[in-house]
Formats: C-alpha cells, structure tokens, sequence
C-alpha cells in the first residue's frame, strides 16, 4: 500500500493529474502509512466500507495491491469495486492467487522468497513500484500528457521547474530561451499551450485548438502549422 501511495502521490506534480481523480484506500487508514496498524490488513469489511464511501462506480479504476495475492482486505476493495462497475486491476508477487483471479486483470511479479523471510517491502516492494511506475507512465503518455520524453503537462511551481518548462518549451518548438521563456509567461506557465505561443499562435487560439485536439500537443502542434 506504501509503495502504491509513493507512485500515486507524485502524478499531481509531475503530470497535473487532478488531486480529485485520485485515491488512496489503505487498510488501517492514511495514518497506517507511517505507523503499523496490526491486523487492518485482515478486515475486509473495512476495504469494502471504504469502496461504498467513495463511490466507486463505472467510470473508475481500482488497483488492488498486496505481494501474496490473498490479503483479505485488497481482495475484498477489488471484489467490491468490480461488483460497482469499475475496472480492477489486481498486482501481486505470487502465481494462481485469489486477488489475480479476482481482479480483471491480474499482474503478477513472480520475485521469489525474500533474503529476509516475509519482509515483502525488499523483492517484491520494488517489483511492485516498478510496476506501477510503467503502469502509470504507460497511461500519461497515451493520454498526450508526456511528449518526446518530456513531462509537457508539469505544474510548473517553483523556479527550477520554471526553468525546466523554458527549456521544453525551447526545444520542442525550436525556439530559443528568450521566446520560450516570453510564451510560458503569456501562457500562464501551461506548458502545451506556451509551445504553441512560440510557433507564433495566440493564447486564446492555443488554448482553442488544445481543447479541440483533446489537449494533446502533437495533434494541436500539426493544426497550429496548417492554420487549422
């Protein structure tokens, strides 16, 4: 569950995923991610109390995460979430488990014993966290939200990330840092849209053709140089 929150917490800053479409349900609660909560991990009641406060419906995805593919408490979120409509995704270190089976697709890591017997935070933790980590890059970039590599929709908060759009905005439009810096401002830090600022388009008209080519950049870039 750590490890998943670790992956989780960082697509706000890194790609702008909105806070409001991400959720943390931990057995033993938030709090349970510094401090042991003995015993939560077996409350399946919880996980599905937990499922039926937030909503879970069709339009939601639920990652069940536990490295012996039994944990009673992601098998009953998993179990529960996919009865609501929602599409579960299930990622254990272990063959043939319930949570697999449970879950509409079942991601296994097959890591083995761990050095330590039972201290799953070792093998199969980081197994887990680069799982996630592909799972959740693999998403960004089919939703247009990473370009040549480069995170295009960071939330630019500080100034070394400031610095970082300038840059991106410098090399994907062929601009130099002066330009690039002058359209991340017009475009009020939006990336995507100061990309298109640089190749000469207005604000009120990048933000127009980002929004009519679902905000992926490639797609407004091409419109942008056929005056579409």
């Amino acid at each position: 569950g750590r490890v998943a929150v670790q992956d989780g917490v960082e697509l706000y800053p890194t790609y702008n995923w909105s806070q409001d479409r991400l959720l943390f349900l931990m057995a033993g609660g938030l709090a349970a991610l510094t401090e042991a909560a003995e015993g939560a991990e077996d409350d399946a009641g919880a996980a599905r109390t937990q499922i039926a406060e937030a909503g879970i419906g069709p339009r939601d995805v639920v990652i069940g995460v536990a490295a012996s593919g039994r944990t009673p408490f992601t098998l009953a979120a998993l179990t529960a979430a996919r009865a609501a409509g929602a599409l579960t995704i299930g990622i254990t270190n272990n063959d043939g488990t319930a949570i697999a089976a449970a879950s509409e697709h079942g991601l296994v890591a097959l890591t083995g014993t761990e050095i330590v017997a039972g201290s799953t935070r070792m093998k199969a933790g980081t197994a887990q966290k680069a799982m996630l980590n592909m799972l959740s890059t693999a998403i960004m970039l089919r939703l247009g939200l990473v370009y040549r590599g480069l995170m295009v929709n960071m939330r630019v908060s500080n100034e070394k990330l400031r610095l970082r759009g300038q840059a991106m905005v410098r090399d994907i439009a062929g601009v130099d840092l002066e330009t690039a810096a002058r359209a991340l401002e017009a475009a009020g830090q939006d990336i995507r849209q100061a990309v298109l600022v640089a190749l000469g388009v207005g604000t009120d008209e990048a933000h127009r053709l980002l929004e009519a080519h679902g905000h992926h950049l490639p797609d407004a870039m091409r419109a942008a140089r056929k005056g579409e």
